[in-house]
């Protein structure tokens, strides 16, 4: 009974030891898997980057929000969780700079609606650093009324989970981070100001001739000029900023897929765009045929199988349509449109955070009423037209005056002849 006794306490612990090691076993396993499943880590795909090998890279802008993010070391980020961290895979949103191009899983094809950003007239003065903007953005240009390119951007994920994209890369020819913000290029002495933004810092390297951010206009967008006009209007802004910073950003990060050459990189693009918003496409048949209405969004996004990121403003009006492609496993350029991961679709709703249920896709303005005062005689016109206004008042005031003087003496003299 002894020997039974024992033997029994020695299965039990034997038991123990074998539970704790397993749930140990687990716990580890849990662990290391997150580092590549997410959502508590922020690493990448163990097939296309390297993991968790970034030393000395930079964490850039945080995504739309335009803060600083609080880690700056890629491999600090990659290896925290948070709160450290701050953020999830799946609402991270934020450029890793510097990073080695070509490392990334899939293409993310941003298209915007100039009628929301752009106003009917350009106004080099105001809309200088509006890159969507140009003279044809303008209404009546062929360009100002349809879904037309932002960029062709390199993205991670890892299992469908959303971490974010590289920015400003390092290649064998170039290291573009120096394009960043924090580059240090610019001479300018206000760089230490608030409100000193990446836009600021692009200008300055224009203003000063910084070469290696520059983009040679007439090789690369003469040729494609015409096509320009109608499918990447901003393009053709003033000191070619756009083309610029969306090569210096995004193209940097997948230069040796297109022989290190920005002109393909840009016909590419434009390629994408007239196929995904010509006559026989979705966006056509759901975004442009319904200029000046509404459509449901949920609606929309079924339509699109999911491959589909719409942001919306604050009035629900339609401001970017971003379209998920996938990467060819042997050219690795964009090949067709592929379902966005669950973590892009939902970082990137703003159309959800805004309570919107329809999607309004505004018109143009009618220009017969669009003023634009860019010059003295627009000036020496409006000063013209407020005097004559002030003299027909004058003459309407003194007209009445006297009519009123003429009755009053009037009814003096029937007063005295009463």
């Amino acid at each position: 009974m002894a020997l039974r006794g024992r033997k029994t306490s020695a299965d039990l612990n034997t038991m123990i030891i074998l539970i704790v090691f397993l749930c140990f076993s687990f716990f580890d396993a849990t662990t290391i898997d997150e580092c590549f499943q997410g959502p508590n880590f922020w690493c990448f795909n163990q097939s296309t980057e390297i993991l968790c090998n970034f030393t000395n890279k930079t964490i850039g802008l945080c995504g739309l929000s335009n803060k600083r993010c609080q880690i700056k070391s890629g491999d600090e980020f990659c290896r925290s969780s948070p709160p450290a961290q701050q953020q999830s895979p799946f609402t991270f949103n934020g450029g890793l700079t510097g990073v080695d191009e070509n490392l990334f899983s899939y293409y993310m094809l941003s298209l915007y609606w100039p009628p929301t950003s752009c106003s009917s007239i350009y106004n080099e003065t105001i809309d200088l650093l509006k890159y969507f903007c140009s003279p044809f953005t303008d209404a009546g240009q062929p360009g100002s009324e349809r879904l037309v390119l932002h960029g062709l951007w390199p993205t991670f994920f890892t299992d469908g989970n959303y971490q974010g994209w590289p920015q400003y890369c390092s290649t064998v020819t170039k290291d573009w981070s120096l394009c960043h913000i924090d580059g240090d290029l610019c001479p300018w002495k206000n760089t230490s100001r608030h409100d000193f933004s990446q836009g600021n810092y692009e200008y300055c390297l224009v203003q000063e001739n910084i070469d290696q951010c520059l983009v040679n206009a007439n090789v690369v967008l003469q040729p494609e000029y015409e096509r320009l006009k109608i499918y990447a209007p901003g393009y053709l802004n003033h000191y070619n900023l756009f083309i610029n910073h969306e090569w210096t950003k995004h193209g940097s990060c997948c230069s040796s897929i297109f022989a290190n050459n920005i002109s393909n990189y840009l016909t590419t693009m434009l390629d994408l765009v007239e196929w995904q918003t010509g006559v026989d496409s979705l966006t056509y048949q759901y975004i442009q045929r319904n200029v000046g209405g509404k459509i449901a969004l949920t609606y929309l996004l079924e339509m699109f199988n999911q491959t589909a990121i719409v942001s919306c403003n604050s009035k629900c009006e339609l401001e970017e349509f971003w379209l998920c492609f996938a990467r060819d496993d042997i050219t690795g350029r964009p090949t067709h449109p592929t379902a966005c991961p669950v973590g892009a679709r939902n970082t990137s709703d703003s159309c959800r955070k805004s309570h919107c249920d329809f999607l309004l896709i505004p018109n143009r303005k009618s220009m017969n009423y669009q003023i634009n005062w860019n010059s003295q005689s627009d000036y020496f016109c409006c000063f013209l037209l407020i005097l004559i206004f002030l003299i027909i008042v004058f003459k309407i005031s003194k007209r009445f005056f006297i009519r009123d003087n003429f009755k009053q003496k009037s009814m003096k003299i029937d007063f005295l002849y009463k």
